[in-house]
């Protein structure tokens, strides 16, 4: 094996290096919305991140209390990635992904979503297209443009969906699993 060769591979292995770390930024940023976890959704983000998403434009941080406000009014949310591309340059990388999101409406008050009616359940599938830049050895978000593609309103049914008998299985803000 040549200098040349050594160089490549050394490449290779950053470049994969950094799309596992990138991964898990996405990852995070999932589990953080469906925990209610502001400090881990923080965590995602450059201090001086932008966000256009769900309505939402301005600093990504302030986004993580809009986005916690809303979820705070939520019966139970849940985050799903697919479809993950990532391109690095250097310092710099572009991420695509898409999602889909679920939650589901309280039974009184207002509604997150104007359109959705009280114990409905809300499916909306969408794309994140991301920059992430390294900064001091850390890859975070430093834009974030989330697409809606589709919503879908669907009456709220328990049964055959929801954990053990006799309950519904969802997880309140307060049952934290993860890191």
């Amino acid at each position: 094996m040549d200098v040349k060769d050594l160089d490549r591979l050394a490449g290779a292995v950053a470049d994969i290096g950094a799309r596992g770390e990138i991964s898990e930024v996405m990852v995070r940023y999932c589990e953080a919305l469906d925990r209610r976890d502001v400090v881990l959704l923080r965590s995602c983000f450059h201090a001086d991140s932008t966000h256009d998403h769900g309505g939402f434009v301005g600093p990504s941080m302030e986004f993580c209390d809009h986005a916690m406000a809303l979820l705070a009014q939520l019966v139970a949310t849940q985050h799903l990635l697919g479809n993950i591309s990532i391109k690095v340059a250097g310092d710099t990388a572009t991420a695509s992904s898409y999602f889909q999101a679920y939650h589901r409406m309280p039974s009184h008050g207002a509604m997150v979503f104007p359109q959705a009616r009280p114990d409905e359940d809300v499916f909306i599938g969408g794309r994140y297209l991301d920059r992430f830049e390294r900064r001091d050895g850390a890859w975070k978000i430093a834009r974030r443009n989330g697409i809606l593609d589709w919503w879908r309103f669907e009456a709220a049914a328990d049964r055959g969906q929801f954990g053990a008998e006799g309950g519904t299985g969802l997880a309140s803000a307060g049952e934290a699993g993860g890191r």
